[in-house]
């Protein structure tokens, strides 16, 4: 394939150059595409997998989340939140710090972008841990407070920003929704869907009731 050339007759060095354009730009993009995801992969194998599983199936004696197939959206904003300081810098919040400590290897947009569609492509790792609470509040709350935009089946909703929570790990939930409680996540003014997660969360009588929807949510079947 020629590609078109631009040679220079003068420079200051008394040397020519020549420089080639490639103006094949599904080429480039196809190649673009392949790099990136080759990166996601890699970047997850060396970074990741050390507390979420090769799988993404998460580590709950680490406090790791199992984030195998979720939503790639979701999860390339909560990349950038970490590495933006819009999540994971309150005083408090070790876990957070963790996060931030590690996301802070991914230096650009693509970066994430590429780990959270690597991640996004995997099988989706549901969450084996199961906790005793009470259903039958669980399923109240859950009704009355976090349907309205996370789903009555908790599928999610992605114009809303509200990830799916099927199959998430109770105490990851359950420790999410004291965080938006308390103000350890949702407090930035940046941070527009924590806004509104800090208000359901605080929409709940108590902090048993967070422990009961995180319960509830586990028996919810796709």
């Amino acid at each position: 394939m020629l590609l078109p050339t631009v040679v220079i007759r003068s420079c200051p060095n008394g040397f020519s150059a020549s420089v080639k354009f490639i103006a094949v730009f599904a080429l480039f993009w196809s190649v673009a595409f392949s790099v990136a995801a080759a990166d996601g992969k890699a970047i997850f194998s060396a970074n990741c997998i050390a507390c979420h599983g090769s799988k993404g199936e998460g580590n709950a004696q680490l406090g790791a989340p199992n984030i195998g197939g979720m939503e790639a959206s979701y999860l390339a904003r909560q990349l950038a939140n970490f590495s933006s300081g819009i999540r994971g810098s309150a005083a408090n919040d070790n876990y957070g710090a963790q996060m931030r400590a590690v996301v802070a290897v991914l230096k650009t947009d693509a970066d994430r972008t590429a780990v959270a569609n690597y991640v996004a492509g995997m099988p989706r790792a549901v969450s084996k841990n199961v906790i005793k609470a009470d259903l039958a509040n669980g399923s109240t709350q859950f009704n009355a407070v976090c349907s309205s935009c996370h789903g009555s089946h908790a599928q999610g909703n992605q114009q809303m920003g509200a990830p799916s929570l099927l199959g998430t790990d109770p105490q990851y939930v359950e420790r999410q929704i004291l965080a938006f409680r308390t103000g350890l996540r949702g407090v930035k003014p940046e941070d527009k869907t924590g806004a509104l997660m800090r208000v359901g969360a605080n929409m709940l009588p108590d902090v048993k009731s967070a422990h009961d929807v995180a319960a509830y949510i586990t028996t919810i079947k796709p």
